[in-house]
């Protein structure tokens, strides 16, 4: 595989995952951290410079993550279907992307599974909450996009990176057609495909958020055409020209829709300006994981155990599936000092547990051989 792919992608995938580890220990742990998001729903800011500058990469996070999974993913795709061999429903990469799809819609809703209430299960119950739509399934909604768009647009593949960011500038200006709705949209349907887009348990919308799989897809399309190499000055003209693209069509979108115009650009239409910033951030990561001293193996091995990673994470900070958790310890409990040092508790325990993963993988897979042989039991001749 070729290796500059691993050092940008898997350098990009290890940042955004430890952005959304400390993020999310400190958001829940931070004691004024609800005092904080009161002033900046009030008055726009929340007083403290420091609270605004962490909160500022931190509204960078899921866009990152979002968008990295849309690159890695068509990078792969698209540098397999350029070797012509296959027919693109017989390609390894789709039927590789049609179970990662999957995998991640099941197990987001199984994540929203609460053991604790099994017994209000078993009664006959049903707890709504399963229903909900998160990020597992939202990216797994956006891979199973990307392959049917990319299916249909056999003829004019070597383009394909110009679809991709057209459908996301797309899904970015109809974003707030969905979100000025009074009520859940659309009515009447089942609320499994409701909270999709705007229901009762709609964490990440398809509106803006799988816009930024394919804006991500664009970037990994045409980083298949011109490669991944820190000095190919391609890639960064690419990154800065779509980054202000999508940053001028963001506010003449706002202008458009004729709203109050800042406030109506930031609550409805922030995505394009997201964008742009990640597009810096990627700029950032293609140039400095050119350098080997910025990524070591310990490092550059979170970014290849991202999905481990966040199932484990919303078991231990959320108390997904189990329903016992570290917030019924410490939700809104520390001091600043405290939550940035339990961050980094945090973030050690993470980075040190990816670099056994595979041998405890090893380990099972030896202990399967063991019994059963080949992979299969042994049966009397």
């Amino acid at each position: 595989m070729n290796q500059q792919r691993i050092h940008f992608l898997d350098f990009s995938r290890s940042v955004a995952i430890l952005m959304m580890l400390q993020g999310h220990f400190i958001s829940m742990t931070l004691e004024s951290y609800p005092t904080f998001m009161a002033e900046v729903r009030l008055h726009g800011s929340s007083g403290s410079i420091w609270f605004s500058i962490w909160g500022f990469f931190r509204g960078l996070t899921a866009p990152l993550f979002f968008t990295i999974s849309g690159a890695v993913f068509t990078y792969l795709l698209h540098k397999e279907w350029q070797k012509g061999l296959s027919p693109f429903y017989r390609l390894v990469r789709v039927r590789k992307g049609l179970r990662r799809a999957l995998s991640l819609l099941v197990f987001g809703y199984l994540l929203q599974i609460n053991l604790k209430f099994l017994k209000y299960y078993i009664a006959g119950h049903f707890n709504p909450h399963f229903l909900g739509f998160h990020i597992l399934q939202c990216i797994g909604v956006g891979l199973l996009s990307l392959l049917l768009m990319t299916s249909l647009i056999y003829k004019i593949r070597q383009y394909s990176w110009v679809v991709y960011l057209f459908i996301a500038l797309v899904i970015f200006g109809f974003t707030p057609l969905v979100r000025l709705q009074p009520n859940y949209f659309p009515q009447g349907i089942p609320a499994i495909f409701q909270n999709m887009i705007q229901g009762p348990d709609t964490g990440f919308s398809i509106f803006p958020w799988i816009g930024f799989v394919f804006f991500g897809a664009g970037f990994g399309h045409y980083l298949s055409l011109h490669g991944t190499g820190f000095k190919n000055k391609n890639v960064y003209r690419y990154l800065i020209a779509v980054g202000l693209t999508y940053y001028l069509v963001g506010w003449i979108m706002t202008f458009i829709y004729n709203g109050d115009f800042t406030h109506f650009h930031y609550k409805y239409l922030w995505a394009f300006d997201r964008s742009f910033f990640v597009a810096i951030l990627l700029i950032f990561f293609t140039y400095i994981s050119g350098f080997e001293r910025f990524r070591p193996s310990i490092f550059m091995a979170v970014g290849q155990e991202t999905f481990a990673i966040y199932v484990l994470h919303a078991i231990i900070l959320y108390g997904a599936i189990t329903g016992y958790s570290l917030r019924s310890f410490l939700e809104n409990k520390l001091s600043a000092l405290e939550a940035i040092f339990g961050a980094i508790l945090f973030l050690g325990f993470f980075i040190g547990l990816v670099q056994v993963l595979e041998p405890i993988r090893q380990f099972f897979r030896n202990f399967r051989t063991f019994f059963i042989p080949n992979g299969r039991t042994n049966k009397p001749s």
